[in-house]
Order: C-alpha cells, then sequence, then structure tokens
C-alpha cells in the first residue's frame, strides 16, 4: 500500500525491510503507528505467534493500532456444517487451488493446510494477545476508529471466512 512500510520475509516481494515475523522485529521500541497483519498471523506456529504478539505491543506506539484480518476457524467450520456449497463456492472464487473432489470437506483440509499452522477463533487470540499486554476488539469490514486503517481490507466478509480485529496496547501496559 503506498506510504506504509511493507515487511516480508519472500525477497521476491520486494519488501522495505525484508525480516522473519518470527524473529524481534527489526523496529525501535514504540515506533510504530499503524501495523495491518492481513494473512499473517496463522503463517508461524502458535508459540512463535506469541512472541510475535508481544513484540507488536513493543513497537506499537501508546495511541497505536493493530489490524488483524486472519480466517476465523468459527466461521470456517460454519459454513461448513450450514453452509457447504457456499465454502466451495468462496473456495474456487477466492482460493483458486485446484481440488480433487470437489467437497466442502476437502476445501476444510486443503484451507488449514493452506493457511498455516495455526488457525485461530476469537477466544483463543484474544487469550494469546491479552498476555502480550494487547486489547482485542472485533470490528466490522473496513471500519476502524483510527482513519489510517479504514478501508483497506481485501477480503469482504460475504466472500471469505475472515474475521476483522482491532488490537491496542492494553491500558495497564500502556501507561
Amino acid at each position: 500500500m503506498p506510504g506504509w512500510v511493507h515487511l516480508d520475509i519472500d525477497p521476491a516481494t520486494r519488501p522495505d525491510i525484508l525480516a522473519d515475523i518470527s524473529a524481534p522485529l527489526p523496529l525501535p521500541d514504540r515506533s510504530v503507528e499503524c501495523l495491518l497483519c492481513e494473512e499473517v498471523i496463522t503463517q508461524i506456529p502458535l508459540d512463535a505467534a506469541q512472541r510475535f504478539m508481544h513484540d507488536c505491543r513493543r513497537v506499537l506506539r501508546p495511541d497505536g493500532v493493530m489490524r488483524v484480518l486472519m480466517p476465523d476457524l468459527r466461521r470456517l467450520v460454519t459454513a461448513y456444517l450450514d453452509n457447504p456449497q457456499w465454502l466451495i463456492e468462496i473456495w474456487r472464487e477466492q482460493v483458486g487451488l485446484p481440488l480433487v473432489t470437489g467437497t466442502a470437506a476437502e476445501v476444510v483440509n486443503v484451507g488449514m493446510r493452506a493457511v498455516g499452522p495455526f488457525v485461530y477463533d476469537l477466544e483463543t487470540f484474544v487469550v494469546l494477545t491479552s498476555r502480550a499486554g494487547l486489547d482485542v476488539r472485533q470490528v466490522a469490514y473496513n471500519e476502524s476508529s483510527h482513519p489510517a486503517m479504514r478501508n483497506i481490507d481485501l477480503r469482504r466478509p460475504d466472500r471469505s471466512v475472515s474475521i476483522y480485529l482491532e488490537l491496542r496496547p492494553s491500558e495497564a501496559v500502556a501507561g
């Protein structure tokens, strides 16, 4: 996104900062106003995600905000149980990886592996982030209390199983 500093582990993306989020971020303490993590947290194991959240808390300014978009395990399982045809349709439209059987069960299995080592529900993510000193609030698609975080979401809720979250440093930690 124009005006943002892009951090990535893959040099092919030509990031501004080449870094692995499972290691400490190469950023000074309290130096970042906004962090955007879309489809990122699920790419690292749970223990590494715990360390990453602590590091995000470290680099966020006290008034900073972090936006997290990721697949929601609850939405994925609910879609599998209640609307499997929609899940298959979304897979074909949004993901496009080939399916052998074309069933919702295959979408769930292949999807879980493709997303990364850990797929979160809100409850688990709140536990993870609260331990890092971050408060989590579920927000609506493209909405945020911070102007820079509005209208930046790529996946619409009616065409994905994403959850949209806003994190801020906890008052008890920030002060």
